[in-house]
């Protein structure tokens, strides 16, 4: 425990000096690193709010709710998430499910709320059955797939201000040709 309080005085120092130093916007992001069945992995990045003492509780809750959500909609293992500063290792087994390949993913996209920019981020490994059948479109209805939404809308913030919040367009299912 000494030590993450260690690790987060720090990150919060950092902050501070960064923006004493630097005249750019600070950029708040996290990523989840995803392996699949042949131990290769690919990362999926996003964007938050800034995070202070206050607001620390709340964003870890919303980070792990995240994490599970996420988990419910690929196949594969999270191997590794990352906040700004933070990196644990969650795994480095493979996960059981042969169809678990990074080449695969879903794609997400979604915008900001108020500037209406359109972004895209990749999950690696996909759940397939949460696509609809004889489309590449993920069913926006599937409950794992509706919580994985809510909790994304819930953390994630546009990638050009950590302030604004987005709104999921939909996922479908890219990468290689089988």
């Amino acid at each position: 425990m000494l030590k993450v309080v260690r690790n987060l005085l720090g990150f919060f120092v950092g902050l501070v000096m960064l923006r004493r130093w630097s005249s750019a916007a600070a950029e708040h992001y996290g990523t989840f690193t995803v392996q699949d069945y042949s131990e290769e992995v690919s990362s999926f990045r996003f964007n938050f709010g800034a995070i202070t003492a206050i607001s620390l509780p709340g964003f870890l809750t919303n980070f792990g709710a995240l994490r599970t959500a996420l988990g419910n909609i690929i196949t594969g293992t999270i191997q590794k998430e990352a906040w700004v500063g933070d990196s644990t290792v969650l795994s480095n087994v493979p996960p059981a499910d042969s169809n678990a390949q990074v080449e695969l993913k879903f794609l997400l996209s979604y915008e900001g709320d108020t500037s209406k920019k359109k972004f895209r981020s990749e999950i690696p490994t996909p759940d397939t059955s949460k696509v609809i059948a004889g489309t590449d479109e993920v069913d926006m209805a599937d409950s794992d797939i509706a919580a994985y939404v809510t909790a994304f809308e819930t953390i994630a913030r546009s990638p050009d201000s950590d302030t604004e919040t987005v709104t999921v367009l939909g996922m479908r299912l890219v990468g290689r040709n089988n």
